[in-house]
């Protein structure tokens, strides 16, 4: 008898289900490979034992799968892998990826026992300015009267600082670490890019200016909030204003050139009010300024400082423009009534 009329559909059956000896393994594959005309009626016997059999596939190598596919005109799309078996493999990725941040989450640990994480502040006091560079190289100038915080190494995939104050930012891009300033209920995060922050906690309003870049402004209810309440995205010569008392968080189109400024020494105001103007000379030469109730109420003011323009030069420009008396005393302004220029 030939090797083909000895196929029958239990013999099949058995084989896809790898429960055949030897000698019916060799039988079956000797028909498979030889050269013989297709017999119809074997052929029909694969094909229903095949369909049959839900595991078929997974008991075959690939290349047998493929013999079978072309000796018996298997359909290209039904599929070799049961179900079982992308249980399985699934189950086996969950695995992985749980002892895979299993071992990360265990090596930080251990990374912080042998080299812990330290956090370094550094402070301005009035009539002070500072510059240095982050553990990863990025560039800040901190302003007067303001205080960074930030660990000795970034780890966890994130460049995690906070702020309070104002600061200038040459963040140096790393897609795999987001830069996060955290200023109160406000974050601020980038990839790479340059931009300001004032956010000192004695005013009411807070501002982000990009200078290149993109950036992100979150705002939070609470300062361990996961999900922002608002959101803005800025890009180059735009910025978000946040005013504390009015909850207003608006983005609008600016040169940032201005903001910057003071980083190179110059005091430059923009529509800043007298208690704004206060607070910044305060700040910038270290004195104490008593405003009279009524001085300069309700009056904006603009004007440009060189970098070595004396504090009574720019009281006196006060004088000029808007009227204000002024005196001092050491280190003690004190400003009188004033009117603004139409």
């Amino acid at each position: 008898m030939e090797q083909k009329d000895s196929i029958s559909e239990e013999l099949i059956a058995r084989f896809l289900r790898n429960e055949v000896n030897e000698q019916e393994r060799t039988a079956v594959l000797a028909y498979l490979q030889s050269s013989a005309p297709d017999d119809v009626v074997a052929q029909t016997i694969f094909e229903k034992s095949w369909e049959r059999e839900e595991d078929a596939a997974e008991n075959l190598s690939p290349l047998l799968y493929e013999r079978l596919q072309s000796r018996l005109d298997i359909p290209t799309q039904k599929t070799y892998i049961s179900r079982p078996v992308v249980y399985r493999m699934a189950a086996s990725f969950l695995l992985l990826a749980a002892c895979i941040y299993g071992v990360t989450t265990y090596w930080q640990h251990v990374l912080n026992i042998i080299d812990p994480v330290h956090y370094v502040t550094r402070e301005t006091y009035s009539g002070q300015r500072m510059e240095f560079k982050l553990p990863d190289g990025s560039h800040i100038v901190l302003n007067a009267g303001s205080k960074l915080t930030y660990p000795d190494k970034f780890r966890n995939g994130k460049r995690d600082i906070s702020l309070e104050g104002e600061a200038f930012f040459e963040v140096v891009r790393d897609e795999q670490k987001p830069f996060i300033v955290r200023t109160g209920h406000m974050r601020t995060q980038v990839l790479g890019t340059s931009f300001n922050i004032q956010a000192y906690p004695n005013e009411h309003t807070m501002r982000v200016s990009v200078l290149t870049g993109k950036v992100a402004v979150s705002l939070y209810k609470d300062s361990v909030d996961a999900t922002p309440e608002q959101q803005q995205l800025l890009t180059v010569n735009e910025q978000v204003y946040f005013d504390r008392v009015t909850g207003a968080f608006e983005k609008q189109y600016v040169s940032a050139v201005p903001f910057v400024a003071w980083t190179e020494g110059k005091l430059i105001l923009r529509n800043a009010s007298f208690r704004e103007i206060a607070h910044t000379l305060e700040r910038w030469y270290n004195v104490k300024i008593e405003l009279h109730p009524a001085a300069g109420e309700g009056c904006r003011f603009t004007a440009n400082f060189g970098e070595n323009t004396a504090l009574r030069d720019v009281l006196e420009m006060l004088h000029i423009t808007n009227h204000i008396q002024y005196s001092i005393e050491a280190n003690s302004v004190k400003l009188y009534e004033g009117k603004c220029n139409p």
